[in-house]
């Protein structure tokens, strides 16, 4: 049985496939004005590269993951659809948060904002209901306005819910859904139930601002899948961690999903190496995702900011930079500046020869002749190094007086020093010399040594598959189905926790068995977000039976439930291997210019001709099919018994 994971990035759509013991990986261009032609084009790569006829593979696939930016592009472009919000009357101007208003403003017209008269107290108790002719002059005014979706966020709703559930009642009555003017509805307490209102509320807008084509484009793509030979499931990756299928995913989850399942990859990759410790970069074609792993734990945090909000959705912590191979480089006020603007796919970088004019990260690193331009993508793709090389005359080396390879090593010392800046700001306190650094992304390791040595970092592990790092991040997810209740409940009166949980182990029952998995076991985690005299704590309770009978003496307050499904879904994992004793042979020789003004023949190797055991000094350049990993005067790269890549300082 094979396994599918696709990765849609920004600028390349990632395959990571397996079959048994082997895997194979490629990479296409993403195509942002139809993802599913990138991503089917990708899977036939995969397909291929198994030397199979795409029906014949899908017929054997046993799982089929994607992971996707599709979201976070939303956000960015400030593409979604017209929004309107329903909210409670005098809580207009602040959506229940001071400085809110100003951040949803990005994705909500401030016309676009009504306030209908409702209340539930401190209680839970219903002081007021929505009245119908009040809502629904309000959402006549929205439509009316142009809103192709409308939020209803009421305060408090968490303790109690009716007004949201009453509102989306007759909403529905007007509307109904067989209609051409039903209005898609969302409501706060369904995206997430947390007590906190303006956190609800920003979750609720921007789950609505990305959820419309969200499920266009994956139902698209499952479809496509499917009408391929695809008997299954796509199933989606989720930036906690999990997966799920299309039809149970909320839009919300999905953000940033691959640098955060990357994350996610390197955990498991560092356990099978014996490392704890480690800060990862992911450095793609469009931006660069730092992450910091302490003690070999997934990073994990309650809740997130996206574009500046602060959402009630757990995600992998993760630190996203606009660093990338296609980050655009310009002469701001007689300065250099590199990003956070990228070429992206379309254009690209001047070198892809696709009509990009400006000059880029890749087309430096080409034009210092660390990429091969007869070799990009193994050969599959030229690169057009006069093209780079007018660009970069034009754009850069004329504003600051050098010559062009003067100007591309200043574009890669910018792009350096960012990158390091920002390992440094997440790595706060700790020393850099404590921890291992893993790189990955397409671009990761031509820059990872000197990264490195501008931090003191003394170790670098990059992989086989570093360049498609987050479709392999997403081959080590399961599907996982996450239910959280906030109860702020007295800590006697565990009953309504009892029944929650109840209803959770049931909920999460009926969608297990909705994903296809046959007889496979579920495995259930549930825990207690408490109050206490020493603070906020969570404890793990027993997922199965009537709960617990019995709190620690000290709390006051149960805040939460929650409860995680999971279930075990294929996995490829690397096998080591012996070691080779041969030296290993460069496959030919380029000049480089290592340092400004300075050019040297350099030694190239092959990466499918190393195995492990072996070891390069540098200078050195390896090329793979689809990255190069540059190893720096001073340091050397060895395989492990896993085909890593791990590169450390040279002892004198």
């Amino acid at each position: 049985m094979y396994t599918i994971d696709i990765d849609i990035g920004g600028t390349f759509t990632d395959g990571f496939f397996s079959g048994g013991d082997e895997i194979r990986t490629r990479k296409v261009l993403t195509t942002p004005h139809d993802i599913t032609e990138g991503f089917m084009s990708c899977v036939r790569a995969g397909s291929a590269a198994f030397g199979m006829p795409l029906e014949g593979f899908l017929r054997r696939c046993a799982v089929a993951r994607v992971s996707t930016t599709i979201g976070t592009n939303l956000l960015v472009q400030r593409a979604g659809p017209r929004l309107g919000l329903i909210v409670t009357s005098g809580f207009e101007r602040t959506l229940y948060g001071e400085g809110e208003a100003k951040i949803l403003g990005r994705y909500i017209a401030p016309d676009m904002v009504r306030g209908v008269p409702e209340a539930v107290d401190e209680r839970g108790r219903l002081s007021r209901a929505v009245e119908s002719e009040e809502l629904l002059a309000a959402v006549r005014h929205l439509v009316q306005d142009g809103a192709r979706m409308v939020v209803v966020s009421f305060r408090n709703a968490w303790r109690n819910p009716a007004n949201e559930q009453r509102a989306r009642a007759l909403i529905r009555e007007r509307y109904p859904v067989h209609y051409l003017r039903s209005v898609p509805l969302q409501i706060g307490t369904e995206v997430v139930h947390v007590l906190d209102d303006h956190a609800r509320t920003n979750s609720a807008v921007l789950n609505a601002y990305v959820h419309g084509e969200m499920a266009r484009r994956l139902y698209r793509a499952e479809d496509e899948l499917r009408a391929a030979g695809f008997a299954r499931p796509l199933l989606v990756v989720h930036a906690n961690g999990g997966n799920a299928r299309v039809a149970k995913t909320v839009a919300l989850n999905t953000l940033h999903s691959g640098p955060a399942v990357a994350v996610r990859g390197a955990v498991t990759m560092a356990g099978l190496l014996g490392l704890k410790d480690i800060v990862t970069t992911d450095m793609g074609g469009t931006s660069l995702d730092v992450a910091v792993i302490r003690d070999g734990a997934v990073p994990l945090s309650a809740t997130s900011r996206i574009d500046g909000a602060e959402v009630a959705m757990p995600m992998i912590e993760i630190e996203a930079i606009g660093a990338g191979g296609g980050s655009i480089a310009r002469i701001e006020n007689g300065r250099l500046r590199v990003g956070p603007e990228s070429a992206g796919a379309a254009p690209g970088p001047a070198c892809y020869g696709k009509g990009g004019m400006e000059p880029t990260v890749t087309d430096a690193d080409l034009l210092l002749g660390l990429l091969d331009p007869d070799y990009f993508l193994g050969g599959k793709m030229r690169l057009d190094a006069a093209a780079a090389r007018r660009v970069t005359e034009r754009r850069v080396a004329r504003g600051l007086g050098v010559s062009v390879e003067a100007a591309a090593w200043q574009i890669r010392d910018a792009v350096n020093a960012l990158i390091a800046e920002e390992i440094r700001q997440r790595l706060g306190g700790w020393s850099a010399a404590e921890v291992a650094l893993f790189s990955f992304g397409g671009c990761g390791p031509l820059h990872a040594c000197a990264v490195a040595s501008l931090l003191g970092i003394p170790k670098i592990v990059a992989f086989p598959f570093g360049s498609v790092f987050s479709a392999f991040g997403s081959s080590t997810t399961n599907v996982r189905h996450s239910y959280s209740r906030t109860l702020a409940l007295p800590a006697g009166e565990v009953a309504e926790m009892t029944a929650a949980l109840a209803r959770f182990r049931e909920q999460a029952a009926r969608d297990m068995a909705g994903e296809g998995l046959g007889e496979a076991p579920i495995r259930l985690e549930a825990a207690l977000r408490l109050q206490g005299a020493g603070g906020a704590r969570m404890l793990a309770i027993p997922a199965t039976g009537d709960g617990i009978a019995a709190l620690p003496a000290d709390v006051a307050m149960i805040e939460r439930l929650d409860l995680v499904a999971e279930c075990e879904v294929p996995h490829w994992v690397p096998n080591p291997q012996p070691g080779a004793s041969e030296t290993p042979r460069a496959k030919g020789e380029r000049a480089i210019h290592w340092r400004r003004g300075e050019e040297a023949a350099t030694p190239i190797f092959d990466s499918l001709a190393l195995g492990p055991g072996q070891v390069i000094a540098g200078p050195a350049v390896v090329e793979a099919p689809d990255t190069a990993y540059v190893v720096d005067p001073g340091w050397q790269l060895g395989v492990d018994a896993y085909g890593n890549f791990v590169m450390e300082r040279r002892r004198p």
